[in-house]
């Protein structure tokens, strides 16, 4: 699934690999602002974070996954899915702020959604996604989305 030709990407499960192109991509400020990691993020602590998701994979409590341009391989961002427990995980995603305001997120998002069940076989049936109130960007996309917003969290019932 693509935007267009220039931003036709693969979703494919995080590795060690991608430790330098994510940590990039979470040390800029502009996608700082926005997120939960501490601002003096290290190398060390993304392969750290990508160490669990992919111990979180194995024990189906968790997938995360990266968005690769087809055109040159760059790993743009990821997106997962968090902590299963009772048929619930929390949303988590990030895209390098170069592609900010492409529609490359909603794309992926629809797209993770239609395939979660190939990736993770622990069902799902709630999504819930933490926002903050300034990020109207991802507000908006998350509505778009088919998420509402319940008592502080965006929500995604699972079909």
């Amino acid at each position: 699934m693509s935007c267009d030709d220039n931003y036709a990407y693969d979703l494919r499960p995080i590795r060690h690999k991608d430790c330098q192109a994510i940590w990039e991509i979470l040390k800029d400020p502009q996608v700082q602002s926005f997120n939960d990691y501490k601002s003096d993020l290290t190398k060390g602590d993304v392969y750290d974070f990508i160490q669990g998701d992919i111990e979180g994979f194995y024990n189906q409590q968790g997938i995360r996954l990266v968005i690769v341009l087809r055109s040159n391989g760059l790993v743009i961002g990821s997106i997962g899915l968090f902590n299963i427990i009772d048929g619930q995980g929390v949303l988590g995603f990030e895209v390098a702020s170069h592609y900010f305001g492409k529609g490359i997120m909603q794309k992926v998002l629809l797209e993770f959604f239609q395939k979660l069940n190939a990736f993770i076989t622990t069902p799902v049936d709630k999504v819930h996604a933490i926002v903050q109130p300034e990020n109207t960007a991802c507000i908006k996309l998350l509505a778009k989305c088919g998420f509402e917003l319940n008592n502080q969290l965006w929500t995604k019932h699972i079909t």
